[in-house]
C-alpha cells in the first residue's frame, strides 16, 4: 500500500454519545464573583442490545446519531429520557419506557460533568463540581422553577471515544 493509499483509507470510529441539559433562570443572576445566565448537566448513555452487548455508535466523524431500530424506527437518544427540574432533588430523570421497550434497547446514562454558563453576552461554559452545581441550583431555586426546565432542553451533544 502507498502512503497516497494509506491516506485515503477512512477510520470507523466507536463512540458512546451525551447530550447537555440546560437548566435557564427566570433570568440572568449573580453568584459570588459570577453572572450566570444558565446552568447545564451532560449526561452520558451507554445502549444495550437485547443480549446485553453494548451498542456504540460508529463513523468516521464523532457525529450526533440517531438510534435505528425494528421497522425503520428511529429516534434520539434525548427522546427516550427527559431531564427536568425538581425543587426537592434539583434534577429529575424520567425515562421514556414505552419508546424503550418499543426500541428493544436497554440504556444506562451518568451525569459526566457540569457547567455554570457565564453571561457575558453570549453564555461562556465553565466546568464546575457536582457540589458546587447544587449549591447554585438550591441557593436560586426559585428562578429555576420555570417551565424552561420541565423538560430541560438538550442544546448540544458530546462523545466519547472507544478504543476497541
Amino acid at each position: 500500500m502507498t502512503i497516497h493509499e494509506e491516506k485515503n483509507i477512512k477510520l470507523i470510529k466507536k463512540y458512546r454519545l451525551g447530550y447537555d441539559y440546560l437548566f435557564l433562570p427566570s433570568e440572568s443572576f449573580n453568584y459570588k464573583d459570577d453572572f450566570i445566565g444558565s446552568m447545564s448537566v451532560n449526561v452520558i448513555f451507554k445502549v444495550f442490545d437485547g443480549e446485553g452487548n453494548e451498542k456504540l455508535f460508529e463513523s468516521e466523524e464523532l457525529n450526533d446519531q440517531k438510534l435505528y431500530f425494528g421497522n425503520d424506527n428511529s429516534c434520539y437518544l434525548t427522546n427516550l429520557i427527559r431531564c427536568s427540574f425538581d425543587r426537592e432533588n434539583i434534577i429529575h430523570f424520567e425515562p421514556n419506557i414505552q419508546l424503550i421497550q418499543k426500541s428493544g434497547y436497554t440504556l444506562q446514562w451518568e451525569i459526566d460533568f457540569y457547567t455554570k454558563d457565564l453571561d457575558e453576552g453570549i453564555l461562556e461554559p465553565k466546568l464546575i463540581s457536582r457540589d458546587e452545581f447544587m449549591d447554585i441550583m438550591k441557593n436560586n431555586i426559585d428562578l429555576f422553577d420555570n417551565r424552561d426546565n420541565y423538560p430541560a432542553q438538550s442544546t448540544s451533544y458530546f462523545t466519547q471515544e472507544q478504543k476497541i
